[in-house]
């Protein structure tokens, strides 16, 4: 995003190449809107996530209404719902899964409504900022096509929901990726960056791990309130005929039917690894809308039926009613409090102003080798390039990690190689202008322990150089340092490159 707002900002980086070529275009096109008006990326990133919350409030709050007309429920399923955006980072991010609760609850409304054409105005823009959620919608309208309380109007949402979907989607289904093809089931199993402890862990031999509770193949979103958890006693509430849940409307079908059209696409991505994309895609958004809708109906209309046996004339029942409405807030409002995860958005902070100031004053064409984690946030703090990182180290286009896993195993061996003309080789052949390690990078006790450990083989050979000898790299610090910031040293590659010529 940083292009948008300096053109001349990552030349010639497959990262960045890569990374713009996958992101949704509505999503694009947004943010280079924003820098055509002076919003830069990073602060477009700050004001967008409380706006989509508060936008996506008010639909949660009017679609609970119009299932139960009741509006504590609603300002409940509301409130649950806020906790569980707000314990990871996935609306703070403002990247595409940051509107994807937004876009689903705005559908939900419209179609709750019998509103056509911003139903299908939504629909698409699932499919410009959230590919992945347009599948679900479709499976959604086609459950009220054939459901036995179908509605005389649902082929019509059905058959104009699919028109707008070619439409958005066709310029995915024509456009050749130049970094296809996707990696195929097959290959993905055998590759260690698949499997648990790597960069794109996805198998896991416990099958609970792997069906319910992964983040990239699980059905269940990874972080939850408690209150959530209440949904569960909704059958269970039905048996004993509270009055509230009498209240509920034929609407509530519509929290069926997203939760199956969610488990069918779920399970088609299972089957067609990885050409839908992962899995958890299609059911994590969903779930936490449904659960949070039926765990405020669970917790009301508890309240409710205690209210309802207690009499207002005698002191003791007004305790107890007094009771269970301060014990309903503190479990519904007053809980987040004693979470440490609760606001926690995962903003990445760093105090090394000195390291990203000195490259910040570097060319704009620079290149910056690492296996440090640091990696990761160079570009985003400094707009330079960096050869690899652990997080933009994806593995499910061949086109794309064909070319960056070969860069990390390459650096890997340059860096704990106790040759000179190694490192040196490195250098030439990836132009690199810097190279960044930190306090473990040559402990051999801590590598184990880092994300180079999906290297197995690689990782045993550094290790055992280590143990025999000081890398090159090592012996250069003292001669080659650029600048040092809190256990961050950056080394000059024309100074590595004279004293390999020496």
């Amino acid at each position: 995003m940083l292009r948008y707002v300096d053109p001349a900002l990552f030349p010639d980086d497959i990262i960045a190449d890569y990374f713009q070529s996958v992101a949704p275009g509505g999503y694009k096109a947004l943010y280079w809107l924003g820098a055509q008006v002076g919003l830069h990326p990073f602060l477009l990133s700050k004001l967008l996530p409380p706006i989509l919350g508060i936008v996506g409030t008010a639909y949660a709050f009017y679609l609970t209404i119009a299932i139960i007309p009741a509006p504590l429920v609603a300002f409940t399923s509301t409130v649950i719902l806020n906790q569980s955006l707000w314990m990871w980072d996935e609306l703070a991010s403002a990247t595409p899964k940051a509107f994807n609760i937004l876009l689903i609850l705005a559908f939900l409304f419209y179609v709750v409504k019998r509103r056509l054409i911003p139903c299908v105005v939504v629909l698409g823009l699932q499919g410009l900022f959230y590919p992945q959620t347009i599948f679900v919608s479709l499976v959604l309208l086609g459950f009220q096509a054939v459901w036995p309380q179908r509605r005389p109007d649902s082929w019509k949402f059905l058959v104009l929901g699919l028109a707008v979907a070619v439409v958005v989607l066709l310029p995915y289904a024509i456009n050749t990726s130049p970094y296809g093809p996707v990696v195929t089931l097959e290959q993905a199993r055998e590759m260690a960056e698949f499997q648990p402890g790597s960069r794109n862990a996805f198998f896991y031999n416990n099958p609970l791990r792997y069906w319910l509770f992964s983040g990239r193949s699980g059905l269940l979103p990874p972080i939850v309130p408690v209150t959530i958890c209440a949904a569960l006693l909704l059958p269970l509430l039905y048996r004993f005929k509270l009055p509230l849940l009498n209240t509920i409307t034929t609407d509530g079908v519509i929290l069926h039917q997203l939760g199956m059209a969610s488990v069918v696409m779920f399970l088609a991505s299972h089957g067609l690894l990885f050409r839908l994309h992962l899995p958890s895609r299609y059911s994590r958004h969903s779930i936490k809308i449904i659960v949070s809708i039926a765990a405020a109906i669970v917790l009301v209309a508890l309240l409710d039926a205690v209210l309802r046996h207690l009499s207002q004339s005698r002191l003791w029942q007004q305790t107890l009613a007094l009771s269970a409405v301060i014990g309903f807030t503190v479990i519904t409002v007053g809980y987040p409090c004693f979470l440490n995860s609760f606001l926690n958005v995962v903003y990445v902070n760093s105090d090394r102003t000195a390291l990203y100031e000195y490259l910040q004053q570097q060319p704009l064409d620079i290149r910056i080798a690492s296996l440090t984690n640091e990696a990761e946030n160079i570009p985003a703090f400094t707009g330079r390039s960096v050869l690899v990182s652990p997080g933009h180290s994806l593995a499910y286009h061949q086109g794309y990690y064909s070319q960056i896993r070969p860069r990390i195993l390459n650096l890997m061996a340059a860096q704990y190689s106790p040759s000179l003309d190694a490192l040196k080789s490195a250098i030439m052949e990836y132009d690199i202008n810097y190279w960044l390690i930190d306090e473990t990078s040559f402990n051999p006790d801590s590598l184990p322990r880092q994300w180079l450990r999906q290297f197995d083989s690689e990782l045993t050979t550094a290790i055992t150089q280590l143990q025999q000898s000081p890398p090159a790299l090592q012996r250069l610090i003292p001669v080659c340092t650029a600048i040092s910031d809190q256990g961050k040293t950056l080394l000059t590659a024309s100074c590595l490159l004279e004293a390999g010529d020496s």
